[in-house]
């Protein structure tokens, strides 16, 4: 219900900004938010503030019935599509972390150990047996909708599932990301890592984290702890290279990958 919401407000406002005679780049300029901020609220998307929401229909400047119908509609789509997400600030509902994705204007993954979901192709998803989502996220990643950060351990460039085949197609994947607009790829160089990773996650905007375990992915949305996740990801990406000098380092590990299968054959 919530998601329905979300998309009769994208509607409305849609409308009545055609109404009104005006674009975009207009409306968001009246309202002080950026344009990307009304694309994604009339197509449906939730932003990391309902007041946002309102500050765009506010800028339309409506009559006060209309005003207070469309406040209403937005605090209660923002109500529901909370509550059904998170409870008290965790959530063990597989599959929340594409939803957080697909509303996010800034998704940062850290990777520990292995690759961020976000990067995976669908070969490395199907080896690693969690496939299930891969081609969603592959689209998220693309689109550009949204801007990316992924900064990843060293050592997650040498794992990988299987026979390590797959990997070589990986890497070449990640060097073709980092080549976009909206991605930019960090590489934690070995030896210069600013504290334990004990684990990868992914932060949407400010709003929640996810995690992966063996069993659940874990959603945390209480503001405290998204903010203690947000540290450490800065001091991960502080520590890391980016540009050609990651690419440097992923190339390097797929070069080294490719003699060691080449020694195997």
């Amino acid at each position: 219900m919530g998601a329905e919401r979300l998309r009769e407000i994208g509607q409305e406002l849609r409308r009545l900004r055609v109404t009104a005679g005006l674009s975009g780049v207009a409306l968001a300029s009246r309202a002080g938010v950026p344009q990307s901020t009304v694309s994604r609220v009339e197509t449906g998307r939730r932003v990391s503030d309902p007041d946002v929401v309102s500050r765009l229909f506010g800028a339309l400047e409506l009559g006060p019935t209309e005003s207070e119908r469309l406040a209403l509609l937005v605090r209660a789509a923002y109500e529901e599509t909370a509550a059904r997400r998170v409870d008290a600030g965790v959530s063990f509902r597989a599959g929340a972390g594409v939803e957080w994705a697909r509303e996010a204007e800034i998704v940062r993954a850290f990777g520990a150990v292995v690759l961020p979901r976000l990067v995976w192709t669908a070969e490395f998803a199907a080896v690693a047996r969690a496939g299930g989502d891969a081609d969603v996220w592959a689209s998220l990643a693309r689109d550009g909708a949204r801007r990316l950060v992924v900064v990843v351990a060293e050592a997650a460039l040498r794992t990988w599932p299987g026979s390590g085949e797959g990997m070589v197609e990986q890497l070449a994947y990640l060097v073709e990301a980092s080549g976009w607009a909206h991605v930019r790829l960090g590489v934690v160089p070995v030896g210069v890592m600013p504290r334990v990773p004990l684990h990868g996650f992914a932060l949407y905007d400010q709003a929640a984290v996810t995690v992966e375990t063996f069993t659940r992915e874990l959603t945390l949305a209480d503001a405290e702890e998204v903010a203690v996740y947000a540290g450490v990801f800065e001091e991960f990406e502080r520590a890391a290279v980016f540009g050609d000098e990651a690419r440097v380092l992923v190339e390097r590990a797929a070069a080294e990958l490719r003699n060691a299968l080449g020694s195997i054959h």
